[in-house]
């Protein structure tokens, strides 16, 4: 686990350091945390009619969407079950590669682990792509660190379902929207017991919390952006299709449930 907890400390340390520079640097009076680095600051100094600012744009966009796919393909799934249990999670229970199946083979501990390691690859990616190009960049990178997670270039693109590295996207890109979308996930969950039913119906309502509550914030003035309403489709569109083998269990009753607070024999250290 020695590997493993040194790349949780520096993708912490990372996401520090992007917040940190987003608030604390400028640009026309205001954190450069909404206009970003690369397409505010920069281009302020140098023009926005040079062909270095076409290079910078060019640039930023590249850097928003490879290193958040490939942060969002480190599986930390497979990467504890292979360094800790020498072995690979997606050969046991439903074969993904994510923080439920982790805790139903491995134990609670094991799929903290995961949802920990999860959550800071994807905060470190929507940082950075915040940092670098305001909001456009932090749902970009929001995006394809999504899609790293679920098709991991450095796992033969079998991944986990992009249900914990979604909810940490939303929660950084809009707190308020991640607190109705959490909401109906806990109340489908308590009610049910089913991860993957609280999830999809988590989804489901995604983009509806997006195009309406933009409108809701602005008094009815303003429409979602458009990588808000790509970033929405996407997850809920994506996190749906993944789950349509759990859909079908649940319809026939062969979907595990899983209990919070229930104890497992199989809770081992990590």
């Amino acid at each position: 686990m020695k590997n493993t907890k040194i790349k949780l400390f520096a993708l912490g340390f990372a996401s520090a350091v992007f917040l940190a520079l987003s608030l604390i640097l400028t640009h026309e009076g205001e954190a450069i945390y909404f206009s970003g680095f690369l397409t505010g600051w920069v281009p302020e100094h140098i023009g926005t009619e040079s062909a270095w600012s076409i290079i910078i744009y060019v640039a930023t966009i590249t850097v928003c969407v490879v290193i958040p796919y490939m942060l969002g393909s480190m599986n930390f799934a497979v990467m504890i079950s292979r360094e800790k249990y020498h072995d690979d999670v997606r050969k046991y229970g439903s074969h993904n590669a994510g923080m439920t199946n982790m805790i139903r083979v491995y134990g609670k501990k094991a799929g903290i682990y995961t949802l920990l390691g999860d959550a800071l690859k994807t905060a470190a990616a929507v940082l950075m792509g915040r940092f670098l190009a305001g909001e456009f960049g932090a749902y970009l990178a929001a995006l394809f660190c999504v899609l790293g997670h679920i098709a991991p270039v450095w796992y033969k693109f079998k991944g986990g379902k992009g249900v914990v590295a979604s909810a940490v996207a939303i929660l950084i890109l809009n707190p308020l929207y991640f607190v109705v979308v959490f909401a109906v996930f806990a109340l489908v969950y308590f009610t049910s017991h089913y991860i993957s039913m609280a999830s999809v119906a988590a989804a489901f309502i995604y983009p509806a919390v997006v195009f309406y509550g933009a409108k809701f914030l602005t008094g009815g003035k303003d429409m979602a952006s458009a990588p808000a309403m790509v970033f929405a489709a996407f997850v809920g569109l994506f996190i749906i299709f993944k789950h349509c083998a759990n859909m079908r269990r649940v319809y026939y009753g062969e979907e595990k449930k899983m209990y919070l607070f229930k104890k497992s024999k199989k809770d081992s250290e990590i």
